[in-house]
């Protein structure tokens, strides 16, 4: 946890989401609204102090940061906040007898909405893990003997050339024998990380409750953000060395000599 102050950069008073109290919202430089866990527990009725030395122990609290809230009467204090995307967690994180029950009707409705958007988000988790994970095999089955088809293609083009056209082509073979390298070695290891995710089974059944198929699936699909950009941004290095790599004839047209596909 970081308990250290970040600068928040506005704050202002926003709903609950699902339900209609407002709370103060502090903003930080991503722009994203960190909610002040006492500030929900105000507005739900309960004890902050109890809960929140609860809550502190639970794995959401992992995202949970210290920020300086700005009060009418104390000027300045660090409380603890949530993301609002994880406020309403807090919903069900306490005893719903301490509220009345038209309150607790709203966390139930609120709870309901929660639950399909973590399902959507679930989902969208899966598409995109299943979408990169094609990407990989798709880019390490197809270019798995790049190497020695480059090796081909200079043993048979660099004889038939003078030297300066020997010496640019085999620069820009080099060039793109490393570029599939570092493709190479960053998808193997974004396929290797992807295999230490545990992994469950899982069924699917119809509207009668009837299992229908079952099949495994990774519990948390996650694929690292910063490593996909890393991967497209070589395929874009990669495709743009193929269009370089494609010789031209002097009138401007393609000539019959292309590397390797």
């Amino acid at each position: 946890m970081n308990e250290r102050e970040q600068e928040v950069v506005a704050q202002k008073m926003i709903p609950l989401p699902f339900l209609s109290e407002e709370v103060p919202a502090l903003y930080l430089a991503d722009g994203r609204p960190y909610i002040p866990v006492f500030a929900v527990c105000h507005a739900l009725g309960i004890r902050a102090d109890m809960h929140i030395r609860r809550w502190r122990h639970l794995a959401l609290w992992v995202t949970a940061r210290k920020l300086p809230l700005l009060t009418e009467k104390h000027g300045k204090r660090l409380v603890w906040c949530l993301l609002i995307s994880e406020v309403p967690f807090l919903y069900g994180l306490f005893d719903w007898k301490l509220v009345s029950p038209e309150r607790r009707l709203q966390l139930h409705r609120a709870t309901e909405e929660q639950v399909k958007l973590a399902n959507l988000a679930y989902q969208t988790m899966q598409q995109r893990y299943a979408a990169i994970r094609r990407a990989l095999f798709t880019f390490l089955t197809t270019c798995a003997d790049i190497d020695a088809l480059l090796q081909r293609y200079a043993a048979a083009m660099l004889p038939a050339l003078d030297d300066q056209s020997a010496l640019a082509l085999a620069a820009l073979l080099d060039r793109g024998r490393s570029l599939f390298q570092e493709a190479t070695a960053h998808a193997r290891k974004m396929v290797h990380e992807q295999g230490a995710l545990p992994v469950v089974d899982a069924i699917k059944i119809d509207a009668q409750n009837n299992v229908i198929d079952s099949f495994s699936m990774p519990l948390l699909p996650i694929v690292s953000q910063e490593d996909s950009e890393r991967f497209f941004v070589l395929m874009g290095q990669l495709t743009a060395w193929m269009a370089e790599s494609v010789p031209r004839a002097p009138g401007g047209e393609d000539s019959n000599v292309r590397p390797p596909s």
